[in-house]
């Protein structure tokens, strides 16, 4: 049990984690898995877009393994077209079942 001297201890060790967890991923978690299984997709071709543009801006895209614009621009723009186009894909597909 917790004694009132490491009470303000724990509360800061909570706070701590509170502010370490990847909150936008944790919401995001939930809410892929409610979508697919309500057999909505194109939840994951907005997240396919978003990686797609992510990696272009950042020059670094992960299939894999982490793969370089610089040192292999071929495999890296055919892994960011085909992430915007499996986005692409699975937004219309629910648009036009």
């Amino acid at each position: 049990m917790a004694t009132p001297a490491r009470i303000p201890r724990i509360k800061q060790t909570f706070k701590d984690w509170i502010k370490q967890q990847k909150w936008l991923t944790l919401i995001g978690l939930p809410i892929l898995l409610a979508a697919t299984y309500a057999g909505y997709y194109s939840i994951w071709g907005v997240l396919f877009v978003f990686w797609g543009i992510k990696s272009t801006m950042s020059g670094e895209v992960y299939l894999l393994e982490p793969i370089n614009r610089t040192q292999n621009p071929i495999l890296f723009w055919a892994i960011s077209v085909m992430w915007v186009g499996f986005g692409i894909m699975y937004i219309l597909a629910d648009i036009y079942q």
